[in-house]
């Protein structure tokens, strides 16, 4: 009997089945502007400074990404006429991109882009790189935006449309 125990049994049924798991891509950026208007007036000292011909916002710029190889935030900005252009200034209180601490985190929200090496860079059509090296988490930059006049505005409506992207690096 001891032999027959010992046998290996013999399968007259099974059945494999393969499970997937699909992990798509999901990227977000938003333009936080807080409770700052989007228009102003170029005489409210608030925003603008009319001896300096510049009006400025503080957004922060919040992007997300679950890809573990390196992203890059990009961004481009147009204008509805040439005396305007676009500035991203950096600020002392937030010198490098951050995770916040009121989001979910983590550990690599990348550091500024080539083209924002210095304090200042100046958006166009063609696409800036302001953060490069970003993997798998939930950060910001807090930069200073300023709508710069080259001289002094004639009277009328100016404005500028300015674009954030998160992508392949």
């Amino acid at each position: 009997m001891a032999t027959l125990l010992s046998l290996p049994a013999l399968a007259d049924a099974s059945d494999t089945k393969t499970f997937t798991v699909t992990v798509t891509g999901a990227e977000s950026v938003t333009i936080d502007t807080g409770t700052a208007p989007l228009t102003v007036s170029y005489s409210d000292t608030t925003y603008c400074s009319a001896v300096d011909r510049f009006c400025a916002w503080y957004p922060t710029i919040i992007y997300s990404t679950n890809y573990a190889t390196n992203r890059q935030l990009v961004a481009t900005a147009t204008v509805s006429d040439p005396i305007l252009s676009v500035e991203l200034a950096k600020q002392s209180a937030y010198p490098n991109p951050f995770a916040p601490d009121w989001g979910p985190g983590g550990s690599q929200p990348g550091v500024w882009g080539d083209d924002f090496g210095g304090s200042t860079v100046t958006l166009n059509s063609t696409a800036k790189q302001i953060v490069k090296n970003i993997q798998n988490g939930f950060y910001a930059i807090a930069p200073i935006l300023r709508l710069r006049f080259s001289s002094s505005p004639s009277v009328g409506t100016y404005s500028a449309t300015v674009t954030f992207t998160i992508m392949a690096q």
